[in-house]
């Protein structure tokens, strides 16, 4: 039943369990929307939880609080003034819309949480007084002060209830802490009884934290090869805390109280977002029904449940030998529950501190931004006749529910169900949290490597597997103490040995990254690299592959060191943020928390209840696919330093992800900023301006673009680390412009069709020996293919030898004297790098694509391991099979050899050539 429709039915199932709904979020744009209220009427929902990490996301990664804080800001309040006055707003405002269940239940439900200062976990006087000040400040009988259970929390919870503060104790994590702060409530409304107070009129809930545990104690089974086990620690425990609450709370221990007509504290279930994408999304839901218990969810797994939870009876009232026996196991297995217990609340403490230092000193950066004036992060001009187009998608977008059915997983929006590759494509919305989660052991791994005398990690992959850890590498250079990182996704013998000769063998990691497993390229040179080493080289080669690919099984054949398996629900090209970005840059000492997190303030941005240009993502997919739709469709990235090779994967994400059905939105990276009037009337500008550094002149280039009727959009970033948001922003985009474009953003039909027939051509070459004979232009036919160039037409160069930035630079020439001679887009990609990034858009998006391929080879060469040919002829067989791909489409296309000794100065005399025919 959708939301549309009424109340979600099995959100309302779960209330009749006995189960309160609340969402662990808060976000200014969420209440002023009227997003919360329509989630009490139509989704169940009974309160609302936060803490500093939540407020970390809501303030600095949305513009809600933007007007406010420059007021507050100009009022000359220091950063943790504003804070406080934003989050008691936030929560007053929430508490007003939950008024109405307040009352409706008793009393029972209706509650919105504030936090202590997390630097007052370990302090019981001054969390008592902050405790107060949140109280009063408040001023609602609906709000609970949160307390962390610490042994110093304990005394302060025991005497806010004592004052007649609601309570609800937070980072509970051991069931003997569980019992400390139930005890705590007990004894606050013993001395109110004593002192004649009510009693009756008293809440508290107590936060036992589920998922974390499951996080902490997977990765101990892992250590020690216990598989069996893993997933079982954490409901075991939450339901050991139940147990203990019916055994406290429905007992004799309180029974006095509740005739006298105390309300129990409630269990509330927290942290219930699975981390691991190889568990059930809704698994701390459904595995924890029970009567008098609250389940605190965030914003994604409350819609999962709405879409596909299931409730199968009092799940959370378990047997108490059941449970006995599996914490038992557990123990047996050699797990310490009281040393994972503590390691998380310690954890759970410096989270919360790092969370709420991040968020005062970027409500510091910002307080600064209004004082010196500072620009805002977006800018964005149309011209005048774009503007009432791009205004009616966003109405439209929001009549349709686009950013909400994105969140919801919602097939249909891009033609489903039932076509393949899109429900099983979305794990990316979510991968930063639970990449997150594993982080910390990621990064230990790599310094252990480090720390074992490892030198360089190469990277062998294609596509998805390889541009994003190649856009990292270039903008993070080379970190001091850790691994060189290497990417190798090229089949140019020349480039593989120029690679290796940079290498120690010996203190060489090889990362072999391929999420079917079966890639022809990656493959190969991870045979290379084996008869390379000879002999057990295993602990010198990991996997990063789908859970069941051939990789898998390769990897266990030949004993490699580790092998990781990311979320298989996740496209390669949307797989920066998983495994695929983040182990190699692990290895190259980058810190990917840092990126990760960027990443999540990105979600922020693009969260479900924004209907309007204040979903970053949502808003530049709209007008990316509107402007394209109108002619404007290609994309051309100005990319400021130290990020600037950012384009190479954006290149993929867009060009595979829209290019097919005749439609799509072509990428233009790295191509030398011109003129107004040396461009057609087919462009959308995207400059990641470096805020920090800017370059005015560039500034001033994109300006003029703006004011001569080209559409520019300027994003600002303040260094590498921002590549995390990026990466979600531009996914995010992508997936929407698909639904403009009324395509699939997650497949990429056309894509088999080059390596098809490589495959052909290298079954003919087994036969007899030879490849197939492909002839270079000559003045005419290359003459007739230039004729052909004007907008809203491309050229594609594709170039089949060994990347250098000297050639780089010599093809930038190339491009600009073309554009200048025809004002059209020209785009440039190494083979067969391409074929796994922009091949799907060369085939399957509109017919106005021009090719000219250019082939090299090295003196050099080097034999494919098993194979029966070499690299070189295997590089050839793809320049060809691509070839004859681009004839059977009809696509006009032609090749050229830049031979004759350096290929540098024949691509210069090429040059020179096309020049003279322009």
């Amino acid at each position: 039943m959708s939301v549309a429709q009424g109340v979600n039915e099995r959100l309302a199932a779960l209330t009749e369990a006995g189960v309160s709904i609340w969402l662990d979020q808060i976000r200014r744009s969420l209440i002023d929307s009227g997003e919360l209220e329509r989630m009490v009427r139509e989704e169940s929902l009974r309160g609302v939880t936060a803490n500093p990490s939540i407020f970390e996301k809501a303030i600095l990664g949305s513009p809600d609080y933007d007007e406010e804080l420059a007021q507050l800001a100009r009022q000359n309040l220091e950063a943790r003034e504003i804070y406080r006055k934003l989050a008691v707003e936030d929560v007053s405002l929430a508490a007003d819309v939950l008024r109405p269940v307040w009352e409706g239940t008793g009393g029972l439900d209706g509650y919105v949480s504030l936090e202590v200062a997390p630097r007052l976990a370990h302090d019981t006087e001054g969390t008592l007084e902050q405790a107060r000040q949140y109280w009063e400040l408040i001023g609602r009988p609906n709000a609970m002060i949160k307390i962390p259970g610490t042994e110093e929390g304990i005394p302060a919870i025991e005497q806010a209830i004592y004052e007649g503060i609601n309570i609800n104790v937070t980072l509970l994590f051991a069931v003997e802490m569980y019992e400390k702060a139930a005890e705590a409530f007990i004894r606050g409304l013993e001395r109110r009884r004593e002192d004649g107070r009510t009693i009756d009129d008293m809440h508290s809930v107590a936060s036992f934290f589920v998922s974390r545990v499951d996080t902490e104690v997977d990765k101990r089974l892992e250590a020690i090869g216990n598989s069996e086990l893993q997933g079982t620690a954490a409901l075991a425990n939450a339901r050991a805390a139940y147990i203990l609450f019916k055994e406290m709370f429905y007992g004799e221990r309180f029974s006095a109280l509740r005739e006298a007509g105390a309300h129990v504290q409630r269990p509330l279930w927290a942290s219930t977002g699975t981390k691991n994408p190889h568990y059930s999304d809704t698994m701390y839901v459904d595995g924890l029904v029970a009567p008098d218990t609250v389940n605190t969810m965030p914003m994604p797994t409350l819609l999962a449940f709405a879409e596909h939870g299931e409730i199968r009876g009092a799940t959370a009232d378990a047997d108490p030998a059941e449970v006995e026996r599996e914490l038992t196991a557990l123990a047996d297995a050699g797990i310490d529950m009281a040393d994972v217990t503590a390691k998380l609340l310690k954890d759970g403490v410096d989270q919360f501190s790092v969370a709420m230092k991040k968020l005062l000193g970027g409500i510091d950066q910002r307080r600064q931004a209004v004082v010196t004036g500072r620009p805002d992060t977006v800018v964005a001009t149309l011209p005048h006749d774009l503007e009432r187009p791009v205004a009616e998608r966003v109405e439209r977008a929001a009549k349709e529910d686009v950013a909400p059915r994105v969140w919801r997983r919602d097939e249909s929006l891009w033609g489903g169900p039932g076509v393949p590759e899109i429900g099983n494509r979305l794990g990316w919305l979510t991968i930063s949290e639970s990449l997150l989660e594993e982080a910390d052991d990621i990064m230990a791994f790599a310094h252990g490597l480090a720390a074992e005398g490892y030198k360089d990690a190469v990277l062998l992959g294609m596509g998805g597997s390889s541009l994003a850890p190649e856009v990292l590498r270039r903008s993070f250079g080379r970190v001091k103490g850790a691994l060189a990182l290497h990417v190798l996704d090229s089949t140019d013998a020349s480039e593989i040995l120029a690679v290796e000769s940079k290498l120690d063998f010996e203190h060489t990691i090889f990362i072999v990254s391929t999420k079917s497993g079966g890639t022809i390229e990656t493959l190969s040179l991870a045979k290379y690299f084996e008869s390379r080493l000879g002999g057990d080289a295993g602990e010198q080669f990991i996997a990063i592959t789908d859970p069941g690919s051939s990789l898998v099984e390769l990897a266990q054949q030949h004993g490699w060191r580790r092998l990781f398996l990311p979320d298989p629900d996740i496209g390669g090209r949307y797989s920066a943020l998983s495994h695929f970005g983040m182990v190699p840059a692990a290895l190259a000492g980058i810190d990917i928390r840092a990126i990760l997190e960027r990443g999540q303030v990105a979600e922020q941005r693009c969260q479900p209840h924004e209907q309007s240009v204040d979903n970053s993502g949502l808003w530049l997919g709209l007008l990316v696919g509107e402007l394209a739709l109108r002619g404007r469709d290609k994309l051309t990235f100005v990319v400021d330093e130290p990020i600037s090779s950012f384009g190479l994967w954006a290149e993929q994400l867009v060009a595979e992800s829209t290019g097919k059905h005749g439609k799509g939105i072509l990428p233009v990276a790295d191509e030398p900023l011109g003129t107004p009037d040396s461009y057609g009337d087919d462009r959308v500008f995207l400059h990641l301006r470096n805020a920090d550094n800017a370059d005015a002149e560039r500034d001033a280039s994109i300006a003029a673009l703006g004011e001569a009727g080209h559409p520019t959009v300027v994003v600002n970033v303040t260094g590498a680390n921002d590549l995390g948001g990026l990466f979600f922003f531009a996914e995010f985009a992508t997936a929407v412009a698909g639904w403009v474009l009324g395509i699939n953003p997650f497949d990429q039909p056309n894509v088999q069709e080059a390596k098809d027939n490589t495959a052909k051509v290298l079954e003919g070459y087994a036969k007899d020996g030879r490849l197939p004979e492909a002839e270079d232009a000559d003045d005419a036919a290359l003459n007739a293919l230039l004729d052909q160039l004007e907008p809203p037409h491309y050229l594609a160069i594709m170039g089949y030898l060994e990347p250098s930035e000297e050639f780089d630079s010599a093809i930038s020439n190339l491009r600009s004297a073309i554009r200048s001679h025809t004002h059209v887009a020209t785009t440039y990609g190494y083979g067969p790098r391409f074929l796994h990034s922009t091949g799907q858009m060369h085939k399957g998006g509109p017919k106005t694509g021009v090719f000219l391929q250019l082939i090299h080879d090295g003196d050099a060469d080097a034999e494919v391991p098993e194979a029966g040919y070499s690299f070189t002829t295997l590089k050839n067989a793809q320049a060809i099979g691509d070839l004859e791909t681009l004839r059977a489409h009809g696509l006009p296309v032609e090749r050229v050899r830049v031979d004759g000794g350096d290929r540098v100065e024949a691509l210069e005399r090429l040059t020179e050539r096309i020049e003279e025919m322009l």
